[in-house]
């Protein structure tokens, strides 16, 4: 028979709940970066809560206002800084209201041990020190679940009015919230005297509910009347009803959105997805954690099916559903963008971690003092390859600072700057808005330079600027010529085809007329890793990749000048940086030969084409899209084929067969490999020159060089048998 918990006692936060408040959020100060950091929207949320602006859909109005009330009362550090302290606020406030519901149910011990798996989970800990808000909301999800709980023992018409309003307004921190409706609004209509059970769910008490949840939803009227009012960043202009409509359903997101899940089909990459979402439980909930959970389920259905049936709903819907929709690849950047939206899951598996810990009772406190330890255990061991105290310990994390920085550095004045990655972008515009880095650099927004909204704000703020879409080399031709000096930073998608200048310092001028200039790298200063592939953090090692980037573009540059002695010094520079760059490789084998120095050039190509091969196998690892296995696989097979050349010049024929007959096995269509093929058989095998000199011209017809040889092969082949 299902047993009711009895209704807790409303009491002043006792000394407990405060000490777990306290040692969370030193913990999260002590490792809390000095500004702004590396991390999704950090940036535009600290420009929005500064500026008191419109952020991208839905706009999280509740966030920017509690944002801009930290940044104004906080009396340290630059604005960014302060929001890092609001969210190791709120993220040490959720544990310590998630400690205080559970220790009144299940006791001391139970309610610590989920507090600690909770607060030392790295992906909690990650976003609890960054300008973001997953932190708040947490905070608002351990607020909402012990307003439904007490709801559950004893239903109260005054507290579910608050519970109604507090949900609607909790929205405009994160929509994210809604996933949890079904399990958190069955569970606070649970008690036996709920309207719901009693079936008294009439007109007039539907009508408060809506009413007090439409109050708490009012916190987006913000949006139209701050955005008429002509704020520094106004994203999609919700002003007008439709663009308003259009925020707050996402519809007017812009751009900058990531469609990649859109590439797929539906549920295509859900088991890849849940793979990765149980390498985040093993890891972050070190093996005890997922025992404990495992206990707590069984426990709570035993006590309580109306609770495990509205845990189950929370938990599912927050994780496997939401998964499910994400549809998102498993590569580093997708998985980095998906990883804090585990978190309203993790808080149900916390909650039935301590339920697991009730039931074991006098080892309680031994599994507390094992979760407490683990964490900081496993960090210190893993602590050169990436593990979780490397993650988090973000203390001189200046990435972002140093590369708006260098950036702004690279330009001349007045200079038109397009800019495409989230990180790369927003770290410019808030070290530019609200720092005051270099006013006079136009900073453009390339998925965004098309939207209506956004040329009208670059108007208003008098960037001077003529603005269209930024998709083909005919657009970008047109935007150089009409904003010059006109230059990119190193992660814009720039067009096949555009013709560019040089790579000057991180950004690269988007015209030929630019020379190279190697002054500003002169002031280029970097902290951090050595290399991206050393940095734990993607966002981190997304920034360093920008360095090496700009050291190929202008290697490659000098190349193409026939400086190969230049080249080959911007190359190498660039390999240092993130050698996972196959292409860098494979120039510097392309100056190599050009000095005549093979033996190196040979070594380059193969060094090259060994990087192709991991970069493919983790292509179709992460699931990339079908073009981009097929540009790897061709990059590859240039390169075989060069190194083919290299080695038939050596004399080792053998070898230069292999290796052109293994380019044609993954680029069955490759002209310049037939071509080869036949050359090397050329008065050796006329019946194998006729037929690989066919294919050529059935790849290109209009190669002339090929019909001659291919008629003169005819000719000594003779009549055919």
């Amino acid at each position: 028979m299902e047993t009711t918990p009895t209704r807790p006692e409303v009491s002043p936060v006792p000394a407990s709940a405060a000490a777990v408040f306290i040692a969370a959020f030193a913990a999260y100060l002590w490792t809390m970066p000095p500004t702004l950091p590396a991390y999704r929207d950090a940036g535009e949320m600290a420009t929005s809560a500064y500026t008191l602006g419109v952020s991208h859909p839905p706009s999280y109005p509740l966030y920017i206002l509690v944002g801009r009330a930290a940044v104004s009362l906080f009396p340290v550090g630059d604005p960014a800084y302060r929001l890092n302290l609001l969210s190791a606020l709120c993220a040490a406030g959720a544990l310590a209201v998630l400690f205080e519901l559970l220790r009144r149910r299940l006791g001391t011990a139970p309610a610590l041990g989920a507090a600690v798996l909770l607060g030392a989970n790295s992906t909690y800990w990650s976003v609890a020190i960054v300008p973001e808000m997953y932190s708040m909301t947490m905070l608002f999800a351990a607020i909402l679940l012990s307003l439904a709980l007490r709801l559950s023992a004893g239903y109260e018409e005054r507290l579910w009015r608050s519970f109604i309003f507090l949900y609607g307004l909790f929205l405009g921190n994160r929509t994210d919230l809604l996933l949890w409706a079904p399990g958190i609004l069955w569970l606070a209509q649970s008690a036996p005297d709920s309207p719901l059970l009693r079936r008294k769910v009439d007109a007039g008490w539907l009508l408060k509910t809506a009413g007090f949840g439409l109050l708490g939803l009012s916190v987006y009227l913000y949006l139209p009347v701050r955005s008429a009012t002509g704020p520094w960043l106004d994203w999609n202009h919700p002003a007008t009803l439709q663009n308003f409509v259009g925020s707050i359903t996402r519809r007017g997101y812009g751009g900058t959105l990531d469609t990649l899940s859109k590439s797929y089909a539906i549920g295509s990459q859900f088991e890849a997805n849940l793979r990765a979402y149980a390498a985040h439980l093993w890891k972050d909930y070190l093996g005890i954690g997922l025992v404990l959970v495992l206990i707590g389920l069984g426990a709570q259905w035993r006590r309580s099916r109306s609770e495990y049936a509205a845990a189950t709903l929370m938990f599912g819907a927050a994780g496997p559903l939401f998964l499910f929709l994400a549809n998102m690849p498993p590569n580093p950047h997708a998985l980095a963008i998906v990883e804090p939206h585990y978190l309203l899951a993790d808080l149900v598996l916390a909650v039935w971690a301590a339920e697991g810990l009730a039931v074991i009772g006098a080892g309680a406190w031994a599994a507390v003092l094992v979760l407490a330890l683990l964490p900081a255990t496993l960090g210190r061991g893993l602590n050169e390859t990436g593990g979780v105290w490397r993650r988090v310990d973000r203390r001189w994390s200046l990435e972002a600072y140093d590369y708006a920085r260098n950036v702004f550095s690279s330009v001349p004045e007045r200079a038109a700057l397009v800019a495409k990655k989230d990180v790369q972008l927003f770290s410019l515009w808030y070290f530019q808005t609200v720092r005051g880095q270099r006013p006079d650099v136009r900073v453009v927004a390339q998925g965004l330079a098309g939207s209506p909204w956004y040329r009208h704000s670059a108007q208003r703020r008098g960037d001077d600027l003529f603005l269209g879409p930024l998709s083909s080399a005919e657009d970008w031709t047109q935007f150089a010529s009409l904003n010059a000096p006109a230059y990119a930073t190193q992660d814009a998608d720039l067009p096949p085809g555009l013709p560019l200048g040089p790579s000057i310092g991180l950004a690269v001028a988007l015209s030929t007329a630019a020379a190279a200039d190697e002054s500003p790298w002169e002031r280029v200063a970097r902290r951090g890793a050595a290399s991206a592939e050393e940095e734990p953090n993607f966002f981190d090692a997304d920034l360093l990749e920008s360095y090496a980037i700009a050291r190929h573009r202008l290697g490659t540059y000098y190349s193409t000048a026939k400086r190969h002695e230049d080249s080959l010094r911007q190359l190498r520079l660039a390999w240092t940086t993130k050698w996972r760059m196959p292409e860098t490789p494979v120039f510097m084998a392309y100056g190599l030969f050009s000095l005549g120095r093979m033996r190196e050039a040979a070594d380059a190509y193969r060094l090259g084409i060994s990087a192709y091969a991991a970069l493919l196998d983790k292509a179709r690892e992460y699931h990339a899209l079908p073009e981009l296995e097929r540009s790897i696989v061709r990059s590859r097979t240039e390169a075989l084929v060069n190194l083919g050349v290299i080695v038939e010049k050596a004399g080792r024929r053998d070898e230069a067969e292999r290796l052109y007959t293994e380019a044609l096995r993954g680029t069955p269509d490759f002209e310049q490999a037939h071509f080869n093929l036949a050359v090397l058989y050329w008065n050796r095998d006329w019946r194998i020159v006729v037929r690989e000199m066919s294919e050529v011209l059935r790849i290109n017809p209009s190669n002339a060089g090929a019909a001659r040889s291919l008629a003169e092969a005819r000719r000594r082949l003779g009549p055919e048998k």
